[in-house]
């Protein structure tokens, strides 16, 4: 893509078990209301959940969310966690020729010129990628 004059920004790859943990309750604390003092414990995690009330616990959960930049809820296990996704922008302008997973050439002149591009998508898919229309930047080997 890169070769093509696409920009790509890669936010995510593996993520180990821990973090999604972290991310996971960090979210459900902070903007789903979940108690801090009933969050399971991760071992090898050293983190108190609860800081004595809720406000206090909601607002450390809400700094952890903007920490990581979620934008959705993390799943404890993902395709991250399984070293099967990429997150990752993507974004060009005027059209996008892209070799395709049978050696030939795609153009893309459509819109929207970003990862959430539909012929993109099939580009991805030729070469075993698959989009998450549902999640803007992951992109993994079966689209979940």
């Amino acid at each position: 893509m890169k070769d093509a004059g696409a920009t790509v920004r890669i936010s995510a790859t593996f993520r180990p078990p821990e973090r999604a943990y972290l991310m996971h309750f960090a979210w459900a604390i902070a903007r789903l209301g979940a108690n801090p003092s009933t969050v399971p414990p991760m071992a090898g995690v050293d983190i108190e959940w609860d800081h004595g009330n809720a406000s206090a616990s909601r607002s450390a959960a809400e700094e952890m969310v903007l920490g990581y930049g979620l934008s959705v809820q993390a799943a404890l296990n993902s395709r991250h966690t399984e070293r099967r996704a990429v997150d990752m922008s993507i974004s060009w302008s005027g059209t996008l020729s892209l070799r395709n997973g049978s050696g030939g050439t795609t153009n893309i002149a459509t819109t929207p010129r970003s990862g959430q591009n539909a012929q993109l998508h099939t580009v991805g898919r030729s070469f075993g990628v698959f989009k998450l229309v549902s999640d803007p930047p992951h992109w993994s080997d079966d689209g979940h």
